[in-house]
């Protein structure tokens, strides 16, 4: 059809207009950043496929909603900002929000929040009966009041000032009553133990929590070289959806010191770096992480889970289900099935399922710690678990981020583990985990925080291990800088059964850890192989519940094979390579999978 010469112009000029950062009318430049919004909708449905937003920094108005920049249900579409800077000013609000889109790539951001959404302070003075310590702010940081929801309760922990990482051996330090002693010092009464050692140090406490980077029900996403900055929560997070997402090159670093400080920040977050499972609802297929670099986040560094449903009623194979996550359990996913202390029962696959949407409980089992409004449904399984009753714990391996990468990451002075994995068929290939307070990774399923589940068929190769677990904030039984446990404490294991199989962890060096170096608890069929062990033990380590001198302890644990491993330069607190607990059978290389080598290589 003809069209008039005036139009063809019109649609160049917008198009080309669109691209350069031009929108309705107005220059999109830092000057204007509340047009920012409104510039990649208008690019989006002009169907131009993307959008380049000038280099600057955005200063973002207040939000009307709980995220500053909101997209919904956006197709096939790349906002890229390199050299772009967006900067929120209200740490009660989320960063970017994608809310059930798909093929969406956000490329080259810096997000950061300021004012700090977390404070540090220096500890001044102990009371020497334990009852509290005083802690003057550091200049230019935020007052307790001012952080808000942990105040005035909360915890913090304590970094050495020189270093930058959590003192060895402190735990995280908890409050319940707050005094302000004017001139930025406060009185913090503490619900738990305090030293006199720790005067000198600088405790840093966090604060709001909410999601810097946050998927929810999406699908191929790519998240590639975006930054976070003083993060509130989560940095990068996702929940529901089939997943597939893709996180390159993307960091979580310190932000730059507030005005008129004269120390630098001792966090860089409020909590993960990485999250998938968010609020917990886990997604279909696990994300990839290629090439990312998360340092000084206040918990956890890469996290990847589902939720737990609960049995509600269950005959043969006719079964109630209760979930509380809103995510649908679909034909052909495969559940597996643990008692209420984290044994594994069985699994089966869901052959027919439906909202039992007339069922009525007579009594009702109940969730931690989120407590959504449940749904029941009524399925119909591929076989009978005959130990499982009501209130069991059921995982979904099919939405609990299975199917995950992590390769050639970095997870660097964080507070907690560097990894915490809770899904099957992943590769965790070619890392680096250095200084986390907690364990460098943990496989584990946590009941206490509804987060599921046990893993199977697990690659763990070629990672390197160092000065990890050194704080005593950790929970007791992930005591190993590598650990696959089931179940949270000895004697809660489901004898004769095995929650994690399939687990390969070769070729990785654990160099610098004090505690135990490689924990195994309820594994079948595993594969140590090639692994070097330097420089271990040269302090003892109190947080474990196992044996606290030996390399390598194993219990109740069947099929391990070990062989090629190598200790060098062993520490004086370590006393044996290899331990064998109860409820152990069948692993080889009990004498020769394990050698000492005297000098380092």
């Amino acid at each position: 059809m003809f069209k008039p010469l005036f139009c063809i112009l019109f649609t160049s000029v917008l198009a080309v207009c669109t691209r350069s950062g031009v929108a309705l009318g107005v220059a999109l430049d830092s000057s204007h950043p509340e047009a920012l919004m409104s510039a990649i909708m208008h690019a989006y449905r002009s169907g131009s496929g993307q959008i380049v937003i000038p280099h600057g920094v955005y200063k973002l108005p207040e939000p009307r909603g709980g995220f500053y920049l909101s997209f919904k249900e956006m197709k096939n579409f790349r906002i890229v900002g390199k050299g772009v800077t967006l900067l929120r000013t209200d740490p009660t609000k989320g960063g970017i929000l994608f809310d059930h889109c798909s093929n969406v790539t956000l490329e080259g951001f810096t997000l950061r929040c300021d004012p700090l959404p977390y404070t540090q302070g220096r500890v001044i003075a102990v009371d020497p009966a334990g009852g509290y310590i005083d802690l003057q702010l550091c200049q230019g940081f935020p007052s307790l009041g001012i952080i808000g929801e942990f105040a005035p309760s909360g915890f913090g922990d304590l970094f050495n000032p020189k270093t930058r990482r959590i003192v060895g051996g402190t735990p995280d330090v908890g409050y319940d009553r707050v005094n302000s002693l004017g001139s930025g010092r406060y009185r913090l009464f503490s619900n738990g133990h305090v030293s006199a050692t720790w005067r000198g140090d600088i405790m840093a406490i966090r604060g709001i929590w909410h999601p810097d980077v946050q998927l929810l029900g999406c699908n191929r996403m790519v998240i590639k070289s975006v930054t976070v900055e003083a993060g509130t929560g989560f940095c990068f997070c996702e929940g529901g959806g089939d997943g597939r997402n893709q996180y390159i090159d993307d960091d979580v670093t310190y932000p730059p010191k507030p005005l008129g400080a004269n120390v630098r920040p001792m966090l860089s977050a409020d909590a993960d770096g990485f999250h998938s499972g968010f609020y917990p609802i886990g997604v279909r297929h696990g994300p990839t992480l290629i090439g990312c670099r998360f340092e000084g986040m206040d918990d956890d560094g890469i996290a990847i889970h589902g939720a737990y449903l609960r049995v509600q009623n269950i005959h043969g194979k006719r079964i109630v289900i209760q979930s509380d996550d809103g995510e649908f359990v679909r034909q052909g996913d495969t559940l597996k099935f643990y008692n209420p202390k984290g044994g594994y029962l069985g699994e089966a696959r869901v052959a027919r399922i439906a909202i039992a949407k007339s069922y009525k409980p007579r009594r009702q089992s109940k969730f931690t710690p989120y407590g959504h409004a449940s749904q029941f449904y009524r399925a119909y399984l591929s076989q009978s678990v005959p130990d499982a009753v009501f209130a069991d714990y059921i995982s979904d391996v099919d939405r609990d981020g299975s199917g995950f990468t992590i390769r050639n990451c970095t997870v660097k002075n964080n507070r907690a583990r560097g990894m915490l994995i809770k899904a099957d068929n992943g590769i965790i290939e070619d890392n680096t985990v250095d200084g986390s307070s907690m364990e460098g990774i943990v496989v584990a399923p946590e009941l206490n925080w509804n987060e599921a589940g046990c893993s199977c068929n697990l690659l763990i190769e070629g990672n390197t291990i160092e000065n990890v677990g050194d704080a005593n904030c950790g929970p007791a039984y992930m005591a190993g800088a590598i650990s696959i446990v089931a179940a949270p404490q000895v004697g809660n294991f489901c004898v004769g059964s095995i929650g994690h199989n399939g687990i390969v962890i070769v070729n990785n060096r654990l160099v610098d850890n004090s505690g135990l170096n490689l924990l195994l608890v309820d594994v079948g069929n595993g594969l140590v192989a090639d692994n070097l062990f330097s420089h271990s033990m040269y302090k003892s380590h109190g947080g474990s519940i196992f044996c606290r001198s030996t390399l390598i302890w194993i219990q109740d644990s069947r099929n391990i094979l070990l062989a090629g491993n190598s200790l060098v330069n062993p520490g004086h607190a370590l006393k044996r390579s290899l331990g064998i607990g109860p409820g152990t059978s069948m692993v080889v290389g009990i004498t020769n999978g394990v050698k000492t080598e005297p000098l380092a290589r």
